[in-house]
């Protein structure tokens, strides 16, 4: 009997199929987080590399496209992560400084900070003493 026959679970992950010519992206879960001064978006990308992730900026569409290769360290009997393709966009507002857009990967985790335009960021009013 082969670990194939002794696992078997209700809630399998979908397999998803796609024809020859399409490339089929997996959604890569994605934590949105706010900075007085940012806006910090962390992408769980297992198996992506630096070389391997594209991150651009085209009309104000933020777009992040990862590669995986699969690890093959044996054959694999049962699978929660995806591996493959991983693609993800967000519309930016027409006042983000694309230049100052910052990423870095680290462990197959994408962070991606946006600084906040300094309209966008809260003032402290100072209240004027009367005499």
């Amino acid at each position: 009997m082969t670990a194939q026959d002794t696992l078997t679970r209700k809630d399998q992950a979908e397999v998803v199929r796609a024809p020859q010519e399409e490339t089929v992206f997996f959604r890569p879960a994605t934590d949105v987080f706010e900075t007085q001064d940012s806006v910090i978006l962390r992408f769980d990308m297992p198996g992506v590399a630096k070389d391997r992730t594209d991150i651009t900026v085209d009309k104000g569409l933020l777009t992040v496209t990862g590669h995986a290769r699969p690890e093959q360290p044996g054959q694999c009997v049962y699978r929660e992560t995806r591996i493959g393709d991983y693609q993800r966009q967000f519309t930016l507002t027409e006042d983000v400084e694309v230049d100052g857009i910052t990423a870095e990967m680290q462990a197959g985790v994408l962070t991606i900070r946006i600084p906040k335009p300094e309209k966008a960021k809260p003032k402290k009013i100072q209240i004027a003493s009367s005499v």
